[in-house]
């Protein structure tokens, strides 16, 4: 028997959400990247400090470890589509909710990060012009 009021669209509305996010910081990390390769090009003395590179690429790959995490959530949600509507202890709604909060972490880490780099990368203390 069927014991819950969360139905599959209700949580597929969210990841909808949260994978057009997730693919927007990918955007915005790869304009990023390409932004330090012309300044390397440019300028083979400029260097983008190495805590700052550690920080881009982890984020890069916690967006897309969280992306994989929720594509394969959707793929086994379609295998038991017949267990909905679920409810708060179902383990979908479960790794739902933990997705949520690893989401809310990773958008004010993404803020962060670009808040840390963006000021080197506009206007980069290199000698010569770009």
């Amino acid at each position: 028997m069927k014991a819950g009021t969360i139905h599959i669209l209700d949580l597929d509305f969210e990841f909808k959400l949260w994978k057009n996010r997730l693919y927007h910081f990918q955007s915005e990390l790869e304009i990023i990247f390409s932004r330090i390769f012309v300044l390397t090009r440019e300028h083979p003395a400029y260097k983008l400090p190495d805590i700052k590179l550690l920080l881009l690429n982890d984020q890069k790959e916690r967006a897309r470890y969280l992306l994989n995490k929720i594509e394969n959530l959707e793929q086994e949600m379609s295998l038991y589509a017949e267990d909905y509507p679920i409810n708060e202890k179902h383990i979908h709604y479960i790794s739902h909710e933990a997705i949520r909060k690893e989401m809310a972490e990773l958008d004010g880490k993404q803020q962060e990060i670009i808040n840390i780099v963006i000021s080197e990368l506009c206007y980069p203390k290199v000698s010569g012009k770009l």
